[in-house]
Parts: C-alpha cells; sequence; structure tokens
C-alpha cells in the first residue's frame, strides 16, 4: 500500500510531538523540534513579484534535512495497530503479509488490518491510495482456489503476479 501524494504535506505536527512524547523523549529535543514546526510561513513568487506570506497549519517542511526522519517517526507507530499481519514500512510505502492454510481467514485477518491503517490514517491526516496498490498472492498449493479480495474504501485492491517494493 503506498500513501497518497503529498503525505508530508498532510503530516500532523502534533501527531509527531506526541509520538515523541509516547517515545519517551523529554526536554530540549522535543522543545526544539516544536519550535522547529510551529509558525512556519510561505509565500509565493511570479517573476519579480512576491505573493502575501501564509501560514502553513500543517506538514514537515519541504527540503529539510528533518523532514523525512519527522515523518517516518509520525508513521512509524502505524505498524503496532495491525496483528496476525506482518507489515514492512519504507518512508511512504507500506507492506503488509499474512500466511496461513485458510485462504478465508487470511483474507479477514488482511481486511481487518487495512480497516485499521485507514482509520488510523483517517484520525491522523493521511490517506492510503487504493490506486497505488496491490496484493500479490503467493501459494504453494497445486489446486486452484481463488485470490483474496481486500478492499481499501469500496475499492478493491487488484491483484498483480509480481511487484517491486518501494521504486
Amino acid at each position: 500500500m503506498t500513501f497518497k501524494e503529498k503525505a508530508y504535506d498532510r503530516t500532523w505536527r502534533y501527531g509527531i510531538l506526541l509520538t515523541l512524547f509516547n517515545f519517551g523523549f523529554r526536554g530540549n529535543l522535543p522543545i526544539f523540534l516544536k519550535n522547529f514546526l510551529s509558525h512556519r510561513t510561505f509565500r509565493v513568487r511570479l517573476g519579480n513579484f512576491y505573493s502575501n506570506h501564509f501560514i502553513q497549519a500543517e506538514d514537515v517542511p519541504q527540503g529539510s534535512v528533518l523532514s523525512v526522519t519527522l515523518f517516518i517517526i509520525h508513521l512509524s507507530q502505524i505498524l503496532n495497530l495491525i496483528s496476525y499481519v506482518h507489515g514492512n514500512l519504507y518512508v511512504d510505502d507500506l507492506q503488509i503479509s499474512c500466511q496461513g492454510s485458510n485462504m478465508h481467514l487470511i483474507e479477514q485477518q488482511l481486511q481487518n488490518a487495512v480497516n485499521k491503517l485507514v482509520a488510523w490514517c483517517n484520525k491522523n491526516g493521511h490517506s492510503i491510495s487504493p490506486e497505488k496498490s496491490r496484493c500479490v498472492h503467493f501459494c504453494r498449493k497445486h489446486t486452484l482456489h481463488l485470490d483474496p479480495v481486500i478492499h481499501i474504501q469500496n475499492v478493491a485492491i487488484p491483484v498483480v503476479d509480481d511487484i517491486r517494493f518501494w521504486e
């Protein structure tokens, strides 16, 4: 699964600070990061003309050396939501997997995990892109059986034969 475009722009500043607090960070680092993320403004230049300053309500600063780290800190807690399913996170790409012999149970566990991930994203200002998400079914059984059907907000994730992770 892949988070929608502009994932950095949608990163909730308070969520970053709350995650740091939950990780046990206290003292100067959280204060520095709060100041770093607060009161950020931008303006647009068109030729020699500049717009008024606009306040950035959310997001991590684009191009900052801390942006990727802060984004990952915020998303890192997403893997704690899923049970009975394995997950890997690489910046804004998320891979979940499940194994077993009962396809119906696997499908239920994956759908439950996707539902939890979507709910967390909705609560924290992110969204998962159904259009960029894919499902791969690996199987050692020689008998034919149906592929799992997993949905992201009523959009079925297409099943493909192979996929590259983190392109």
